[in-house]
């Protein structure tokens, strides 16, 4: 399975359109469209919290919380399954799961590829930073 080629990059911008989308050095875009565990970390006067965020319908007091720009992915992989999973080295984590009905997550990267998790599921990856033989779509 290829890796998300993102660990590493820092989040240069967190924005709400049409989901959540993560602009992150190296010229990476990474847009969630379906809705996903955040996690909290926890801070001198609170526990660590997961929050539920829809975010095609998110609420501004949850818009608030996504105050992790300038920290770097720590962790990036996805499962079998399409689910994604994200760590920053602020605490924050994101654990989004594939959609039955259509597109749940999407990463593009100028410089290496293109990777989605399509419906059911099925994650589809295009790398053109590789020798061909590794780069085949999958």
């Amino acid at each position: 399975m290829t890796e998300p080629w993102i660990r590493g990059c820092v989040v240069q911008r967190i924005m709400f359109r049409d989901g959540l989308v993560l602009n992150l050095d190296d010229y990476n875009e990474l847009v969630i469209s379906v809705p996903f565990f955040y996690t909290l970390p926890q801070t001198a006067r609170d526990d660590e919290e997961v929050v539920l965020i829809d975010p095609r319908a998110a609420k501004a007091e949850h818009r608030a919380l996504f105050d992790f720009a300038g920290s770097t992915c720590t962790h990036a992989s996805w499962d079998e399954d399409g689910s994604l999973h994200l760590r920053f080295s602020d605490g924050h984590e994101i654990h989004a799961h594939s959609d039955e009905r259509g597109t749940s997550w999407e990463l593009y990267g100028k410089l290496h590829g293109y990777a989605a998790c399509l419906a059911h599921g099925e994650v589809r990856v295009v790398r053109h930073d590789l020798p061909e033989d590794e780069s085949a779509e999958r």
